[in-house]
């Protein structure tokens, strides 16, 4: 009995040893857990609060200015946070400040994290409207909801906005608005008097006229006032008027070099021209910038040879120092001196401007080959002039904008191209390509932009439904065939869509199918011309001569690719045909009938 008492005594004593064991280490695991949670929400909390740091030294460091540093904090605190709002916004409006075009790709961020901010819209759209991308600013601002354009800001932007694009009407009314929302600001008094001075209305001209000789008594808008009033009235060809206006401008202190132009032109049919124009001269002179001015000024105005010549006879200082070498290869360019801009440009070194001196001389080359054709000396130069870019974005363009003005399409669409298969200005290169190929109607190009974009951005429907249509034009593809049935059945209201899915029913020889899709859209998308062109392609080959009647007018006002007018050119054969054979029929039918 002492035995077997003695050993469940052991025993109990080792079940409490056993649970002093595991207690003492649930007690360690659940404090271990607790450090553990403690750290790690430790950690978060810091990092919340240095992000939170690093966003208001960035902001602090921009606004006094810093803009180095700024750029360097905000760059660090996309590399903790890449959706970091604040630094995205310190990137975008530093690189507007260094008028760095890589401010639409921060913009476009911004308001892709931050989709319903009107503000950071209306940001983007002016970042776009600076660096010419007018469509992309017109899509931005059109997205931005009811609420967020009852402000000064939206309606300001709209205005100058319509003006790029042409369309007075409209910035007339953005500015009154504009100027509702803040009757006492004068800037945009002045703006809205200047596009009123190009109104069809006489009295809104005049009006314009005396609001502007006001404004022009008040010395923060002199200046702006004289100008407008000087440039109207030499649109107008009041010379007196314009005498009168220019006079004033040009004795201000704040008068630029091309007020001294406007002064100039003024003066052209007076006594004084000569010496208005030694006057300019006088000052352009004392800059590269200034000199260069003068003479793309004189190049323009019918003046390219005096403008060579003064340009030839400027400091040396000043004459080999770009601008300046550009604008006299203009000169000899307008000139049509092959043989001397060749001379011009030839063996010489532009420095960073290589690649310019490069596209000039391709141009003179070219003009120097027999029947005013490419030769392999002018490929060569402009090869060497791509080269020359060393793949910079702005270089690119730049020549490319050369190669357009020189009516080369295929030179650049070689330098578009180049920034368009890159990251940076991809979009803007892809519009640019895009408007080329519009105006040369080259329908492949225009396929190859159309896949560029969407492999840039996936999401874009237009892109896709561009893919389709044009691939189904040109190849009749099945991928193109998938594409269009794929946005249709994702997108059943789009009639753009929809038009594209009947195209591709009728490739593949479905054409009654295809004839019921077209049927579902409303008459008025019918009506559409681009629209149009397709629905009576179609109604010819069912056979629906009657219907497609009333459809050859709209669709012959379709702004359509070779391959399109091709389809349209048939059909309307095969109508006349119809008709004809109908005719016949008629004539015979009638003489039969006759006793």
């Amino acid at each position: 009995m002492q035995n077997s008492g003695s050993n469940d005594c052991f025993g109990n004593v080792r079940a409490l040893q056993r649970r002093d064991f595991y207690q003492r280490w649930a007690r360690r695991a659940v404090a271990g857990v607790l450090l553990a949670a403690l750290s790690f929400g430790g950690y978060r909390i810091y990092g919340v609060w240095r992000r939170h740091h690093l966003s208001q030294q960035a902001q602090e460091f921009f606004v006094h200015q810093d803009y180095q540093s700024a750029v360097l904090v905000a760059r660090h605190l996309l590399q903790l946070d890449p959706k970091n709002v604040a630094a995205c916004r310190i990137m975008a409006e530093t690189a507007e400040i260094a008028g760095r075009r890589e401010a639409l790709s921060w913009r476009e961020q911004v308001v892709a994290l931050e989709p319903g901010n009107a503000a950071d819209k209306i940001a983007f759209a002016a970042a776009a409207l600076r660096f010419g991308q007018l469509d992309l600013a017109r899509k931005t601002l059109d997205a931005v909801d009811v609420a967020g354009r009852a402000n000064l800001k939206y309606h300001q932007l709209a205005g100058v906005l319509a003006i790029s694009e042409k369309k007075p009407a409209l910035a007339e009314s953005e500015f009154e608005i504009a100027l509702q929302l803040d009757p006492g600001d004068q800037q945009l008094a002045l703006d809205l008097a200047t596009v009123q001075l190009t109104s069809t209305n006489p009295p809104t001209r005049e009006k314009a006229r005396a609001e502007l000789a006001r404004l022009a008594e008040q010395s923060a808008l002199r200046v702006e006032a004289l100008r407008a009033l000087t440039s109207d009235a030499l649109a107008n060809n009041s010379l007196v008027a314009a005498e009168k206006w220019a006079t004033q401008l040009r004795s201000e202190k704040r008068a630029t070099l091309s007020d001294l132009l406007l002064y100039v032109e003024a003066m052209q049919k007076t006594e004084g021209a000569q010496a208005a124009l030694r006057d300019a001269e006088s000052n352009a002179a004392k800059t590269p910038a200034t000199a260069a001015a003068l003479i793309t000024w004189m190049n323009r105005h019918g003046m390219a040879e005096a403008s060579l010549a003064w340009g030839r006879a400027l400091p040396k200082e000043i004459l080999n120092d770009q601008p300046v070498p550009l604008a006299v290869a203009e000169a000899y360019s307008f000139l049509q001196d092959w043989n001397g801009l060749h001379a011009w440009v030839d063996g010489k070194s532009w420095g960073e401007e290589e690649f310019l001196r490069l596209a000039v001389l391709s141009h003179a080359l070219h003009h120097l080959t027999p029947n005013d054709r490419s030769s392999m000396e002018s490929q060569t130069a402009w090869s060497g002039a791509l080269k020359a870019t060393k793949n910079r974005t702005d270089r690119l363009a730049a020549i490319a904008q050369l190669a357009e003005g020189w009516d080369y399409a295929d030179d650049a669409a070689d330098a578009w191209w180049l920034i368009a298969n890159g990251n940076e200005n991809a979009k803007e290169a892809l519009t640019a390509l895009q408007r080329l190929y519009k105006l040369k109607q080259n329908s492949h190009g225009l396929l190859r932009v159309a896949k560029r974009a969407l492999e840039l951005n996936p999401g874009d429907l237009v892109a896709a439904n561009n893919c389709a249509s044009l691939g189904l034009l040109l190849n009749g593809d099945s991928s193109a065939r998938r594409l269009a049935t794929r946005l249709h059945v994702e997108n059943p209201a789009n009639a753009a869509f929809s038009s594209t899915y009947a195209f591709a029913l009728f490739t593949e020889g479905r054409t009654s199918e295809a004839l019921r899709q077209m049927d579902t859209l409303k008459e008025a998308q019918l009506r559409h011309p681009a629209i149009a062109a397709y629905y009576f392609v179609i109604l010819v080959e069912n056979g629906k001569m009657e219907r497609a009647h009333s459809y050859l007018s709209a669709a012959n006002k379709a702004q359509l690719l070779p391959e399109e007018q091709q389809l349209l050119t048939a059909a309307t054969r095969k109508l006349l045909q119809f008709d004809s054979q109908n005719a016949i029929k008629s004539v015979a039918a009638a003489e039969s009938a006759m006793p």
